[in-house]
């Protein structure tokens, strides 16, 4: 699927007319009718970002991309990736700077850890 397409599709399940979408984007209805026939394209990325927004979709899926599962999987182990990279980098300086603590803060510090919810 093409942007044409996805635009029309996600106008349509909304129950807008192009006059409607037209408005709420402040565009002319024409410049939605174009982009849905495939003759014209949104020329400043800021209207893409707000398509996209008022559908609650990606830009990538506005402008044809869909993510096989095998490149989903390819994501989500990169995020995984680099969530544990930040989380170990946190949790090293974090204890880096809790070593040079006074010994009553540390315990209060305790005391506040010991009374959040386990996870």
């Amino acid at each position: 699927m093409n942007f044409s397409t996805r635009l029309k599709g996600l106008r349509e399940r909304k129950g807008l007319r192009q006059e409607d979408l037209a408005i709420i984007l402040n565009i002319s209805r024409q410049a939605i009718s174009n982009y849905e026939q495939g003759t014209r394209f949104p020329k400043d990325e800021q209207l893409l970002v707000s398509i996209a927004d008022f559908f609650e979709v990606s830009t990538d899926y506005l402008l044809g991309r869909d993510y096989s599962s095998s490149n989903l999987k390819k994501v989500v182990k990169d995020f995984d990736t680099e969530y544990n990279y930040c989380k170990n980098k946190l949790i090293k300086k974090l204890t880096s700077k809790a070593e040079r603590l006074p010994d009553e803060i540390i315990k209060g510090l305790i005391s506040l850890v010991e009374v959040l919810p386990d996870e």
